[in-house]
């Protein structure tokens, strides 16, 4: 046989691993744990329970070839049905196994004794019995030929012809690590198990809504799940998937039973009870335990399918059944059908403006930069959605659809039931806006604790028209710096501290324009003045409101 070392292991590839399935001895027997059940939630956090029967010849030992990486203090094992467990035990040995040759030192050093044939790389073609390797990396390849022994740089072989039965494996050491449980008792049906929490798998949430376009008000609610898997192969396990939001405290440390090198101080009372009220009450507490215990790996793969959901005042989990998911694979389930009822609405929303006192200073570059952002805003166009099914709404991206046709990607944010969810879809183009803000007068000075202020009144208009064919709905929002006074069409306002003056927590770009002075926050505030009206096709209205900040 004549061997190119470019192309050696890729033409032994078959014929090495029959021969590894058939060779590879067990020296120390081994058990594979499935996982039975996995809860999974959207940051990528699982709670993993994998459990197999005990076996009949585990001598008291049941050693497991793998080692999880789990979250500081939730990884809990187990003995269950008549068997106790005495303790776990994690630990590094050295394993021999057999794996192929990488390359021409280990192939005739797994040969040596058998005759053949070396191509040099001068061209010389040596006849001869492999016999030994030498040197400190064994670089040196002892052979024996009709001359005598000869000593060859392994380098120097460009092929190699081997005649007789071919050696296609070697043996090495390999440090493993290996968790290892001591077990008392058991019977027949005796079952073994560990349970923990460990980053690596997650589901994504996303949602299609198509609206019936009737009149009716009624929106089909389709949620579906991609499954995200880098943790650990799935075969017709039970999926739960979570809504809400957990609380893991030690989520950065590995428990040390994963042997990582971690650093990690802990002080903290953890309660354990086989399968219900693990880790916290807002977590299994959840999950239904159907009689007779964890069904075995069935022999198929049945297709998954969603056994409906629980739910407590934190958490809410859907159950998919008979998921088989490898580690490094996705997949995507449909995990919810619901119909819910919506409103068109309307929103404008009219964001601050800094003071005219500030204005003054800009440079001109800014200026621009100012008018820009604050050029008439636009009215936007979404669905309000209620939502009166059993379940809440998850915060994930939505497509939207009118019987049929596209309108929008939004986004669906996190709603309790019998909650409402408002759903942005497009720019309304159809209601026109224009605004305007002036100072209405000036007086002072104002002493305000021995200092001298000046007040500034101002009044803010707000024109809206609905060019549409049909009678809308629409919310509008006013923000201002300094205290309201008055708002007309039975505006309803209110003054709101600083920390509340942004609910997405995005200030405008111009504030960070100008260092505020103390005075501004000790005797100004932030307002928002809200309307709500219905507008008939081309009626058009105007929206007033009066307020006024101090100046020094």
């Amino acid at each position: 046989m004549r061997t190119n070392p470019n192309l050696m292991v890729a033409a032994l590839t078959a014929a090495l691993s029959v021969a590894a399935s058939a060779q590879q001895p067990a020296t120390v027997p081994t058990t594979s744990l499935p996982v039975r059940e996995v809860t999974v939630f959207k940051d990528g956090h699982a709670f993993v329970l994998r459990e197999a029967p005990l076996p009949a010849d585990a001598g008291g030992e049941v050693v497991l070839d793998e080692l999880p990486a789990p979250v500081l203090g939730t990884f809990w094992p187990y003995a269950s049905d008549g068997a106790r467990l005495v303790s776990a035990t994690a630990g590094r040995v050295d394993v021999t196994e057999r794996v192929e040759p990488a390359d021409l030192r280990q192939l005739a050093g797994a040969n040596l004794g058998r005759a053949a044939v070396l191509q040099l790389d001068t061209g010389e073609r040596l006849a001869c019995t492999l016999r030994d390797l030498l040197g400190d990396n064994d670089d040196l390849l002892l052979v024996e030929t009709a001359a005598g022994k000869r000593a060859l740089s392994i380098g120097r072989v460009r092929e190699l012809e081997l005649q007789g039965d071919v050696a296609t494996e070697i043996e090495r050491k390999v440090a493993r690590d290996r968790l290892s449980l001591r077990i008392a008792g058991g019977g027949p049906a005796a079952k073994v198990g560990v349970v923990y929490v460990q980053r690596g798998l997650r589901w994504i949430p996303s949602y299609r809504i198509e609206l019936a376009g009737d009149g009716s008000g009624k929106a089909a609610v389709a949620l579906q799940a991609t499954l995200v898997n880098d943790l650990i192969d799935l075969v017709d396990a039970d999926v739960h998937l979570v809504i809400g939001v957990p609380r893991f405290v030690f989520e950065n440390m590995v428990d040390p039973i994963s042997l990582q090198q971690q650093a990690a101080q802990v002080a903290a009372q953890t309660q354990y009870s086989q399968f219900g009220n693990m880790l916290s009450n807002g977590l299994m507490t959840q999950l239904e335990r159907r009689s007779g215990g964890f069904r075995d790996v069935a022999q198929d793969a049945p297709e998954p399918e969603v056994d409906g959901g629980t739910s407590n005042e934190d958490l809410f989990v859907f159950t998919v059944e008979h998921v088989t998911l490898k580690k490094g694979e996705r997949m995507v389930l449909p995990v919810r059908k619901s119909e819910l009822r919506y409103r068109d609405v309307y929103r404008l929303d009219v964001p601050l403006a800094p003071p005219q006192e500030y204005q003054r200073n800009l440079q001109d570059q800014r200026v621009f930069e100012l008018a820009r952002m604050m050029a008439a805003p636009k009215a936007r166009h979404v669905l309000r959605l209620e939502n009166g099914s059993d379940t809440p709404l998850t915060t994930a991206p939505a497509l939207v659809f009118e019987q049929g046709r596209l309108l929008a990607q939004s986004q669906v944010f996190y709603t309790s039931r019998g909650g409402t969810s408002d759903l942005e879809i497009n720019t309304a183009i159809d209601i026109k806006v224009s605004t305007d803000e002036r100072e209405a007068g000036r007086t002072g000075p104002v002493l305000l604790n021995g200092d001298n202020y000046q007040r500034i009144d101002l009044l803010g208009t707000i024109t809206l028209k609905n060019l549409k064919q049909a009678p809308v709905t629409i919310e509008v929002q006013r923000n201002v710096l300094g205290l309201i006074d008055a708002a007309d069409h039975d505006g309803v306002f209110h003054q709101v501290d600083l920390a509340r003056v942004w609910d997405d927590g995005v200030r405008p770009m111009w504030w960070g324009w100008w260092s505020w002075p103390w005075w501004w926050f000790r005797w100004n505030g932030f307002g928002k003045v809200d309307w709500h009206l219905d507008l008939q096709p081309g009626q058009d209205t105007s929206l007033t409101a009066e307020w006024h900040y101090f100046w020094r």
